[in-house]
């Protein structure tokens, strides 16, 4: 069948189609693309931090510290060993560090305390300068009462030297439970328990009739809270706080991120006599991690107080 002239002739005057023969023929080649992939998590929100504190914060106070300079060291056919004899004030949980610099790709670390036995590897940091020394969180160790513990560190052998340098083991405060969250009605409570012991004397009273922050004797002792809030706003602030008769007086900063609340404790008849405070309201003002910390400004008498617990309830608009 032959197609008309006339009719051949419009056939080539059309545009051609999309993914035709013709429009094949008659496009330029796509130019190749350029640049980076795109970022899978692109879309995600940088978290906002919370602000800090008012009033400034001793973060080593209550941390001991090992130098490996005043510990034994032995070499071993397999294994070297350190000892030390660590010296706690008093007891409580700690986060259990050591710090070094190596240049070997890694090398088991294993330490005791008391009967606590820690296990981990240590990663090469790249170098031994001082700007590249390395702190590497173990675990946790329980010292149970205030007095001397041994300490023994096993390493690779010949690790004090060339490739493999000790620093320090370190013994940093930490909460006698994990981190928590909010509560899916808005409330947060803080317990004695989940706070984190920047301190000397002052610790986490575990007795159930106790259960309390205690032995607060040193004005510089303090206490801090940490939780991931997922519903913010407003909050009404209590505090469960108990005082012997004759130790009243003493003011104390509540810090909210960067509010401070001050108020003065509150005689109850004593220690573990508990009494609700209504401390006022804050805001929390974005999802997210927050601090909360108890720092006394004054002692008045022989302990600043015992507290139980903090409770933060939504404040409705």
């Amino acid at each position: 069948m032959k197609i008309p002239a006339l009719a051949a002739a419009a056939v080539l005057l059309l545009p051609a189609a999309p993914g035709s023969v013709f429009s094949q023929e008659n496009e330029a080649p796509a130019a190749p693309t350029t640049g980076a992939p795109p970022d899978p998590f692109g879309n995600l929100e940088t978290p906002v931090s919370a602000k800090p504190y008012e009033f400034e914060v001793d973060r080593d106070r209550g941390s001991l510290s090992l130098a490996a300079k005043d510990g034994q060291y032995a070499e071993g056919s397999h294994f070297a060993n350190w000892n030390w004899t660590l010296n706690a004030k008093r007891w409580g949980r700690y986060f259990v560090k050591i710090r070094y610099t190596s240049t070997t790709s890694k090398i088991g670390v294993q330490l005791k305390v008391g009967e606590t036995v820690l296990k981990s590897y240590a990663p090469r940091s790249g170098g031994h300068l001082d700007h590249q020394q390395h702190t590497l969180t173990i675990g946790y160790a329980y010292l149970d009462r205030p007095g001397e513990y041994p300490v023994m560190l096993l390493t690779g052998d010949k690790s004090n030297g060339p490739l493999f340098f000790l620093k320090a083991v370190e013994f940093t405060p930490a909460p006698e439970s994990d981190e928590f969250g909010q509560s899916i009605d808005g409330t947060i409570e803080l317990h004695a328990k989940n706070a984190t012991t920047f301190a000397e004397n002052m610790r986490f009273e575990p007795k159930p009739e106790k259960n309390c922050l205690g032995f607060w004797t040193q004005p510089d002792d303090w206490a801090e809270w940490t939780v991931d809030v997922t519903t913010p706003g407003k909050f009404k602030v209590d505090l469960v706080q108990g005082c012997g008769d004759g130790n009243g007086g003493s003011e104390v900063a509540l810090m909210v991120n960067d509010q401070t609340v001050k108020f003065k404790v509150e005689e109850t008849g004593g220690f573990q006599s508990w009494k609700n405070r209504d401390l006022g309201v804050v805001e929390l003002p974005h999802s997210g991690e927050h601090r909360i910390a108890l720092k006394p400004l004054n002692l008045a008498g022989k302990a600043v107080m015992d507290v139980q617990k903090i409770v933060l309830t939504p404040v409705k608009s």
